[in-house]
């Protein structure tokens, strides 16, 4: 079972391992091994979403003499001379940038 790994949590919809769910169903329900089996035949059988964590960060003023805008997570530079980018994700690592100035 994956206990110890947190569920994926992308824009306001939560997202839980199919074998955490099925485990869930089978012990609120408490099946025996035939209809557990079957449980676990059905909730396999959907299709999988395929999400990833949401990585926020911000641009920053960096660089030499903090004269441009570079990520704040990964450090890219992504403009010139005080020219804030209106970039809404970082083209080098895909933060959202979304934590604010």
């Amino acid at each position: 079972m994956t206990e110890n790994l947190p569920d994926t949590n992308v824009g306001n919809i939560e997202y839980t391992s199919k074998e955490d769910a099925s485990d869930a169903v089978i012990k609120y329900l408490q099946l025996d091994y035939a209809y557990a089996w079957g449980v676990r035949e059905a909730i396999n059988s959907l299709p999988s979403a395929d999400v990833a964590p949401v990585v926020h960060s911000r641009w920053v003023l960096g660089g030499y003499d903090d004269m441009y805008y570079v990520c704040e997570k990964c450090r890219h530079k992504q403009s010139e001379y005080y020219v804030k980018p209106t970039a809404n994700f970082c083209p080098n690592c895909g933060a959202k940038m979304d934590k604010g100035d």
